[in-house]
């Protein structure tokens, strides 16, 4: 017995380590190092690197080899700065060359490491187009029965061959919500799928372009047929629309309630009489008519103000992730805020200005970001929805607030930097911006704009007044706003 149960571990652990020692025996030793070469290249080198697509931050690397010594080569991938201090010509000439841009010093890594990333840029050779059966540019003429066979396998009512149980629409949604979702929609992947020179969702499903994506789709083996028919699906998705999310009426419901118990309390108080006590009338009527008075002031106070207005945008992009962790300055965006009635709406080249170097979000993988490159190749610019719209009789000008008042951006549009969407902070009532008007004080001292105000310069200097508020300046004058 024991011997038996001793046999049948050693077959198992000889059936365990045969395959690895016959790998170990056939497969090329480059082919390992090559591998390890290639992660330390997107680890440390693709941010300003792109093999193959010419130049990007630093310069294009296929070939460097036949026209730089190894030896040079890791001595200046190990700390270029050294060498262009030493006065070497080669990296002076590249220094000049890459608008002097020193490239990053990589001191933590091995000779052996450096060494595997000049012999992955050596060997490297452009990927090889992956061929399909299908046609891969088909994007309409699905015959109605390939329509809904994909719609089938979308909603997870058909099981995919390979692996991959859940439901396409679990992740990517078919009906809109009020909470960021970083996958993207039905309706998003059939426009991206639609569009001219769009997703290649064939090359997409098969071998997944960003982390994110390849991580989600692990257990997902989708055949070309499966494809074909989710592309079908897609093609005849573009055509509907995504329904939007919509709040609970529950103000609406309670104004019809109280006119319905009204009306049927003057009814019997006047014809019918069933009820004997008139003080039951008397309290419909004044709680009805108290509720009423209080609805229709509310809602005439919040006529045309949109606080908490969050409209779903072209791109799904966050503030907390670029303002906030990110640190990057509002202006660098929103770059005519101080010297234009509009803060401005950034164009397509401000985004590339970052997004030619970053290519994949941490949240959204490539989808997102593949947007804006697709909108830079066409010309045609992100339609994004702008948020705070002040009303057509009201001047309101960024320069004056943002340039002359030193406002800070949070002041009116809140914590930004919290926000994943972005949403009306401020309601922009005339009521908020007297009471901001009233109590912000001036930098009144050290600003040359407020130089000529000669009155209030004295007083501050004899000690009369310790500050200077906006409504000391004309700030509360009507024809400031109202002209």
């Amino acid at each position: 017995m024991r011997h038996s149960i001793a046999t049948s571990i050693f077959r198992k652990a000889i059936a365990g380590i045969l395959p690895l020692f016959v790998l170990s025996i056939f497969l090329p030793a480059g082919s390992m190092a090559q591998n390890d070469g290639k992660k330390l290249f997107e680890k440390h080198c693709t941010v300003c690197h792109k093999l193959g697509e010419g130049k990007l931050v630093g310069p294009e690397l296929v070939g460097i080899t036949k026209v730089r010594e190894r030896e040079w080569l890791v001595k200046f991938i190990r700390n270029s700065k050294e060498l262009i201090d030493a006065g070497d010509p080669i990296a002076v000439k590249v220094f000049e060359e890459n608008n002097k841009i020193p490239m990053q010093a990589f001191t933590n890594l091995s000779d052996a490491e450096i060494n595997g990333i000049i012999d992955y840029i050596e060997n490297w050779e452009p990927p090889k187009a992956q061929e399909f059966t299908a046609d891969v540019n088909k994007k309409d003429g699905f015959t109605e029965t390939e329509i809904l066979r994909g719609e089938r396998m979308f909603y997870g009512l058909i099981p995919f061959e390979n692996g991959g149980t859940t439901a396409c629409n679990s992740c990517h949604y078919t009906k809109n919500s009020d909470s960021l979702n970083w996958n993207p929609s039905a309706m998003d992947l059939a426009h991206a799928f639609m569009e001219k020179d769009g997703m290649n969702i064939y090359a997409s499903m098969s071998e997944p372009a960003s982390s994110v994506m390849e991580k989600a789709h692990a257990d997902y083996k989708l055949n070309e047929q499966e494809i074909y028919y989710i592309s079908a699906y897609l093609s005849h998705l573009v055509h509907k629309e995504i329904k939007p999310f919509k709040i609970f009426p529950t103000r609406l419901l309670i104004f019809i309630l109280f006119a319905v118990l009204m009306t049927l309390a003057l009814i019997d108080l006047i014809f019918t009489r069933k009820v004997r006590y008139r003080f039951i009338h008397v309290i419909i009527l004044m709680v009805g008519i108290a509720v009423h008075f209080n609805i229709a002031m509310v809602e005439a106070q919040n006529l045309s103000r949109t606080k908490d207005y969050a409209p779903d945008q072209p791109i799904k992009f966050s503030h907390k992730i670029h303002a906030g962790d990110n640190q990057t300055d509002c202006q660098y965006c929103h770059h005519i805020a101080d010297q234009s009635k509009s803060a401005g709406i950034p164009s397509n080249d401000v985004c590339m200005n970052c997004h030619n170097v970053v290519q994949e979000g941490r949240n959204s993988g490539k989808f997102e970001i593949n947007k804006i490159l697709r909108a830079q190749k066409t010309g045609k610019p992100i339609e994004w929805i702008r948020i705070h719209n002040m009303q057509e009789h009201v001047f309101f000008s960024h320069a004056q607030h943002v340039n002359a008042g030193k406002i800070a951006c949070e002041t009116c549009h809140g914590p930004v930097a919290e926000m994943d969407i972005m949403r009306q902070f401020s309601d922009l009532s005339m009521g908020w911006c007297i009471d901001c008007h009233r109590n912000t004080r001036v930098n009144f001292k050290d600003n040359e704009y407020y130089s000529t105000y000669m009155k209030l310069h004295d007083e501050l200097k004899s000690g009369k007044i310790d500050s200077v508020t906006v409504e000391q300046i004309g700030g509360l004058d009507c024809m400031k706003c109202h002209y």
